[in-house]
């Protein structure tokens, strides 16, 4: 279950940096979530999770942890982007206008970027984490599980029935509703 902490906790705080992020550079408060209900970007809880997973060995050498965790995370990056792509439809982020990137799935400045959230996860948030997820009552993980995993297949569904990153978006899907019975 830990893992699952992990994975909730950390895709929500990038559900928060990718909120702040949109809101600083362009000037709009835009959620970015990629789940019907939850606030979870999961690109975040698998990478922070591989970012994790990859560093145990090397965490006493903090350049090369962050350059591990960064590279290892951007591999996540694409692999999700890929999985959203080709199985499901939508593009969920696009660096097609980014220099130096891969199929506009990743590109190096958000590497660098990830680099960066490396170290502030394995040397600084983790750690608090760690410490205070044993704290959590087990019934309310299995109903976290059981709501997220149901969450999780709508929007799956979602995505394949209409290939939109929007289709997460209630008030997108309300809209395409009333369009199509209108």
């Amino acid at each position: 279950m830990a893992y699952f902490i992990y994975f909730v906790v950390y895709s929500f705080i990038g559900f928060i940096l990718e909120t702040l992020y949109t809101l600083v550079t362009k000037g709009i408060f835009i959620w970015k979530k990629c789940f019907l209900f939850n606030l979870l970007c999961p690109v975040y809880g698998f990478g922070s999770i591989a970012i994790l997973w990859s560093t145990k060995g090397i965490r006493e050498h903090k350049i090369i942890t962050m350059i591990v965790g960064g590279l290892v995370a951007t591999l996540v990056e694409y692999i999700l982007h890929y999985i959203y792509q080709e199985w499901l439809g939508v593009m969920i982020w696009d660096y097609s206008d980014v220099s130096y990137n891969i199929n506009g799935r990743i590109c190096l400045t958000f590497t660098f970027f990830w680099c960066i959230l490396s170290g502030i996860l394995v040397y600084f948030i983790h750690p608090i984490i760690e410490k205070n997820m044993t704290s959590i009552p087990k019934s309310l993980l299995l109903a976290m599980l059981f709501f997220i995993g149901i969450d999780a297949i709508i929007s799956i569904v979602l995505y394949k029935r209409y290939g939109n990153k929007n289709a997460v978006n209630i008030n997108w899907l309300l809209s395409n509703l009333r369009h199509k019975l209108g």
